[in-house]
């Protein structure tokens, strides 16, 4: 978890569109955390030790009621989540560090703000708050490699405002919590999903009937493989994914995904569902097809492939906003166009909106994003 904790301090420094839209609901947020009985986590230990079980847990945003006067959570809340996180997988004290040491990574990796001022930014999630009455469509939202839920909070608190309910799924890999890009690790992940969403089927507020997945970067593999484990999927969205890896940037990588690419749960990957894959396009020489998994094979179903115009792969994580909104700097406004896609998506597969069209045309005709040579 150590290395772990290192790596997804770098690549989180990096790893709707505006629409008039009437906010229904706020956003709750707990955590839920249990044992998984069915995996062993921490080898050659006996049932007595406490990570001999895996243990799970998952972030969810929820619609709920929220009287006036109830204070919302400092952005320094998630921050701890991760150092308690990080404890609780390695039955140590790793994490109490965390809070501090992220918060000054973050803020001079993308040289805005300040540690103190990045604890005390407002979120719009309120920790506990009563759920609202009714039955709400689910998300499940796989992390980036070594991430957490709160690099995209705001459009997972924005999903539970317009009525969803968001399960958010921390990247963890095999004992002592690292997550790699070798198919057990990768594994983990969806089978942490799995756990979870077992665990949630006591929550009357979710309709599990009307279900999506939406994975960043790392966490797009992870969602390709969950999507043919379940039933009731409606669609699939993909950040930035690593389902279509690039070749000759790392040998070792390339073979991890070999591995992945030849297993038995991605073999038998037929997607029949709609998918949505929302692209970088960065001012850079893109690498030849030829070099890059085609996932669009395991496509059978409807498929839509949009490059977000001058996007780089940091900018389908909040992080970087989070960061320089409360420094008071320039925020740009790529990830309210990534936002804005993906909630119009979901309004329309999940709950028959009919206006995604519309919203690409003009994004389209604006020139903020243009369909991919895939596919």
């Amino acid at each position: 978890m150590k290395k772990a904790l290192t790596l997804f301090c770098i690549s989180a420094v990096c790893g709707c569109t505006t629409r008039s839209t009437r906010t229904l609901y706020s956003a709750g947020f707990r955590t839920v955390r249990f044992t998984d009985r069915a995996r062993i986590y921490k080898p050659n230990t006996g049932t007595t030790d406490y990570l001999h079980y895996h243990p799970v847990d998952a972030d969810i945003w929820y619609p709920a009621d929220v009287p006036a006067g109830d204070t919302a959570l400092d952005f320094k809340y998630f921050l701890d989540l991760f150092g308690s996180r990080a404890n609780y997988y390695t039955a140590s004290k790793a994490g109490d560090s965390i809070p501090v040491q992220f918060a000054r990574a973050f803020c001079g990796g993308f040289k805005c703000s300040a540690p103190k001022l990045l604890f005390n930014y407002k979120t719009s999630s309120y920790k506990d708050a009563k759920p609202a009455q009714g039955k709400f469509p689910l998300i499940v939202y796989l992390a980036s490699f070594n991430g957490m839920g709160y690099e995209n909070y705001k459009l997972l608190e924005d999903l539970a405002k317009r009525g969803y309910v968001v399960a958010s799924i921390p990247s963890i890999g095999r004992y002592p919590g690292d997550m790699t890009m070798k198919d057990e690790d990768m594994m983990e992940q969806v089978h942490d999903a799995l756990a979870a969403l077992t665990y949630l089927h006591r929550d009357q507020q979710t309709d599990f009937s009307n279900m999506a997945l939406l994975g960043y970067s790392w966490g797009g593999v992870g969602d390709a493989v969950l999507a043919n484990r379940l039933a009731n999927v409606k669609c699939v969205i993909s950040f930035d994914g690593s389902e279509f890896h690039h070749y000759t940037h790392n040998k070792n990588e390339d073979a991890d995904f070999d591995g992945i690419k030849n297993s038995p749960d991605f073999q038998r990957m037929k997607l029949t569902i709609p998918y949505f894959r929302l692209e970088s396009d960065p001012l850079i020489k893109e690498t030849g097809k030829d070099s890059v998994f085609d996932f669009t094979r395991k496509l059978t179903g409807e498929r839509l492939i949009l490059k977000v115009d001058l996007a780089n792969h940091q900018d389908f994580c909040y992080l970087p906003i989070v960061v320089k909104a409360s420094g008071k700097c320039n925020t740009g406004d790529l990830y309210n166009t990534v936002s804005g896609l993906t909630i119009s998506y979901l309004d329309e597969h999940l709950k028959g909106i009919n206006d995604f069209q519309p919203v690409v045309d003009k994004l389209v005709s604006g020139k903020r994003v243009h369909k991919s040579r895939n596919p």
